[in-house]
């Protein structure tokens, strides 16, 4: 836009001399300016130059000159920076002033009239202007785009951050909930169960001491048969309470945000049974303990996930190699992973038996690109048999 009005404001300064062309100069002067468009920034002033040293020698392209002078003016490469260096071109200011030079020459040999060379350099001087102007524009626009990003990323970020201590707090409360359950069912289980077993006990024990007495008897059996039946309604919403607190994805996360070593969970799992819940938790329990006791790790990636046929465990940590054998052996692993020769001890060997015991396969030791690994799958038919 800036340059069509300065064409537009050179178009009246040509027609001063009525003898000048103005067709051929404006599309030299326009073609000049299209070039300072597309080459790069900084071979912007190339163009403008040439454009002002041809004027020199054919007058006819003096009324465009402010165009020159606008390209002339714009920063280019090497004023992108604070300090320009001293063997680069002069600065954009006054390289427009070069427009300065062909006018000069035509107002000394009197081809030009002064009025015309005083409007060329009036418009040449707006023209420096003007690119001053839009180079700050730019600029500030550049500054609003980066600060706008700025702004759009930190909204994400925090989007993001929100998003995650929201599932934290879910499965928190998810978390709160189970052990609350389980907490209730040991109540029922300890003290409800047992005044109702003795109860039961002394109902009878009074059957048997009053056994030559028919009513009374058969009243305390009645009584007897009611307290199993209620003792047996217990039982069954108790077992109910202990199945309904196992959520085994959630007490998963509790376990690995428990860890003194930072873990990155994934957890794809639905409700799996009693067995197999308890079996990957105890597991994941002992994996993370053996990494915090013996691993000089600093992260641990956890990956619990639901397959149609089976549930996959794996625990691998970025400790040394040297770390990694100082775990085989502490735990005392004798599966395929652990240094030849290292003492059989309780920790791997336990998870194995656990494992296997559900018909799944275990195996634990040093990972390929390092670290040390523990892994389990438990087939859903084993879970069933």
């Amino acid at each position: 836009m800036d340059k069509l009005a300065l064409v537009l404001c050179c178009m009246p300064l040509a027609a001063l001399d009525a003898e000048a062309p103005a067709v051929v100069p404006l599309l030299v002067a326009v073609i000049a300016a299209c070039l300072g468009e597309v080459v790069p920034p900084r071979r912007r002033a190339w163009p403008s130059i040439a454009y002002a040293v041809a004027a020199v020698f054919a007058q006819a392209l003096l009324p465009f000159l402010p165009l020159a002078a606008y390209d002339l003016a714009r920063p280019s490469g090497h004023d992108a920076s604070a300090a320009e260096p001293a063997r680069s071109l002069p600065r954009p200011a006054a390289r427009a002033l070069m427009c300065a030079a062909p006018i000069a020459v035509a107002a000394t040999g009197g081809s030009t009239s002064p009025l015309a060379c005083g409007l060329s350099v009036g418009l040449c001087l707006a023209a420096a202007l003007m690119a001053a102007r839009t180079r700050d524009v730019e600029v500030q626009r550049s500054a609003n785009h980066r600060q706008r990003d700025a702004l759009r990323e930190q909204a994400l970020s925090l989007a993001e951050k929100n998003r995650d201590l929201l599932d934290r707090r879910v499965w928190e409360i998810r978390v709160a909930v189970l052990e609350e359950r389980s907490r209730i069912a040991r109540s029922i289980h300890d003290d409800v169960g047992h005044l109702l077993t003795r109860a039961v006990l002394q109902a009878q024990a009074q059957q048997v001491l009053h056994a030559a007495d028919p009513a009374v008897a058969d009243a305390f059996a009645q009584l007897g048969g009611t307290l199993n039946e209620a003792l047996d309604t217990v039982r069954a919403s108790v077992h109910d309470l202990h199945d309904e607190g196992v959520d085994l994805g959630a007490q998963v996360r509790a376990v690995a945000d428990e860890s003194p070593c930072p873990v990155d969970a994934t957890v794809q799992v639905e409700d799996a049974p009693i067995p197999i819940a308890g079996c990957l938790l105890a597991v994941t329990r002992e994996a993370l303990s053996n990494v915090a006791r013996h691993s000089d790790a600093t992260r641990v990636e956890l990956s619990l996930l639901e397959h149609p046929g089976f549930w996959r465990l794996s625990i691998t940590d970025n400790g040394s190699a040297t770390a990694a054998g100082a775990s085989a052996r502490g735990a005392g692993s004798t599966a395929g992973g652990a240094a030849p020769g290292a003492s059989a001890g309780l920790g791997l060997i336990s998870m194995e038996e656990r494992v296997r015991a559900l018909g799944g396969t275990f195996s634990a030791g040093p990972a390929p690109g390092g670290g040390f690994t523990v892994f389990a799958s438990i087939p859903k038919e084993g879970a069933r048999a």
